[in-house]
């Protein structure tokens, strides 16, 4: 029998906004990426939860959570979203699924709380996002990244249009983008400003030689925000990975090519 729960969680000064459906162990975390919320996961939850516990959230700044002045949005605010969350709703060893900011605080997580999680999932993630070519070769450009914050700071609903653009590659898909647009409008600019500038910054190449779970890249060919070769930078410096990619797909396989994405997911995870 599928359970569903949607509640808010306030604690230590934070209220966030979660969802838990199905049963099942161990339970799939999903954690959405930038200007995004929980309901991206729309065509996974129905798909898993026959067999699993499945557990959505909006991260602090997002969504339907809490999104408080002055508060620094780094890594280190969601990681207490995530301990938060995994205390409350006593999850033993949960597998992390996160997309592209999502799967940049998945990969902090899994090596600041090496005993927490069971493996991880990062789909179309980097390991840094923004920085020169001499740097990394598969990052943005500073100039474009700023090119970017100039249109949000500017008109944030246009300059949002303008990433969610970046982030379909696909043909028909119009419907998409206005689903996701939508969704970034429930984030401000300066929360987005903030997470990207903090998030942005981080090089967690040093770090990826210490996640110790199986851990499974999946990622679009065409991906226009997080390249296919930061993706291939994963894979090759985090040990125990498996790799998979879509042709011709964006940034986000799990919406515009959920068959194939939930398929992959569930060889990996057991179902």
């Amino acid at each position: 029998m599928r359970k569903e729960m949607t509640m808010f969680l306030e604690k230590a000064g934070k209220k966030l906004y979660y969802e838990v459906q199905g049963e099942g162990e161990p339970t799939l975390l999903f954690v959405h990426g930038w200007m995004a919320s929980s309901s991206v996961w729309c065509k996974q939850i129905p798909n898993f939860t026959e067999s699993r516990r499945v557990v959505t959230f909006d991260l602090t700044g997002y969504g339907q959570s809490d999104k408080p002045d002055g508060l620094a949005y780094t890594p280190d605010v969601w990681f207490d979203d995530l301990d938060l969350l995994i205390e409350h709703l006593n999850l033993h060893k949960p597998i992390l699924i996160g997309w592209s900011m999502g799967g940049a605080i998945g990969i902090g997580y899994a090596v600041t709380r090496p005993k927490a999680l069971s493996k991880l999932v990062l789909v179309d993630s980097t390991p840094l996002l923004v920085a020169p070519p001499d740097v990394f070769e598969h990052a943005t450009p500073p100039e474009a990244a700023e090119q970017l914050v100039e249109a949000l700071q500017s008109d944030f609903n246009a300059g949002a249009r303008s990433f969610v653009e970046m982030m379909f590659s696909e043909p028909d898909s119009d419907a998409l983008k206005n689903e996701i647009h939508a969704i970034t409008q429930q984030t401000t600019a300066p929360i987005a400003l903030e997470s990207v500038g903090n998030a942005g910054s981080a090089d967690l190449r040093p770090m990826l030689d210490q996640v110790q779970v199986p851990t499974l890249i999946l990622h679009g060919e065409a991906d226009a925000v997080c390249s296919l070769g930061a993706g291939q930078c994963l894979s090759e410096m985090i040990p125990n990975t498996q790799i998979h990619t879509f042709p011709g797909k964006g940034h986000a396989p799990f919406l515009t090519d959920a068959q194939a994405f939930n398929e992959r997911l569930a060889a990996f995870i057991g179902v």
